[in-house]
C-alpha cells in the first residue's frame, strides 16, 4: 500500500528551505555579536567579535603606569574574558534559536524518512508487478 502523498514531499522542501534562511538569519545575528572584558581593576578593556577577533583595546591612563609585563598579563586576561563573554553569547543566540528548530529537524528529518520508506515500498510494489505481467506474459 502506498502512503506517500507529494505534499510530504513539497513540505518537506520548504522546511528545509525555511531552516536555511533561519541560518543565514543566526549567521547574521551572530556576526554583530560582541563581548566584553576587563583586567587590572578596569584600566584595561577589551572586545572581541564572534569570530574571536579583537575589536578594541582600551587602556585607562593608570594602566601606563604598570610595568610592561603586567600590562601584557591584564590585556591578556581581558582579551581571554572577552572571548569568553562573546562566545556565551553566541551559545545563547544560538540555543534560543535552534532549541526549536532542533526539534523541527528531528521531526523533518522522521518525516522524510517515512516518505523515503513509502516511496521504496511503492517502487518495490511497481517492480513486482512488472515482474508479474512479464511472466503472466510469457
Amino acid at each position: 500500500m502506498n502512503d506517500f502523498d507529494p505534499e510530504d514531499l513539497e513540505r518537506i522542501t520548504a522546511r528545509a528551505e525555511e531552516m536555511l534562511a533561519r541560518a543565514e538569519e543566526l549567521r547574521s545575528e551572530i556576526d554583530v555579536v560582541v563581548g566584553h572584558g576587563e583586567a587590572a581593576d578596569g584600566q584595561v578593556r577589551v572586545t572581541a567579535a564572534a569570530s574571536g577577533r579583537l575589536m578594541d583595546v582600551k587602556f585607562a591612563p593608570r594602566a601606563m603606569r604598570m610595568d610592561s609585563l603586567t600590562l601584557a598579563e591584564a590585556v591578556l586576561r581581558a582579551a581571554q574574558q572577552a572571548q569568553d563573554d562573546v562566545a556565551g553569547r553566541v551559545d545563547a543566540v544560538m540555543a534560543e534559536t535552534l532549541g526549536t528548530a532542533v526539534a523541527g529537524a528531528e521531526l523533518l528529518e522522521e518525516r522524510f524518512a517515512d516518505v523515503l520508506r513509502s516511496t521504496e515500498t511503492s517502487m518495490e510494489e511497481r517492480l513486482r508487478a512488472i515482474e508479474d505481467e512479464r511472466r503472466e506474459a510469457r
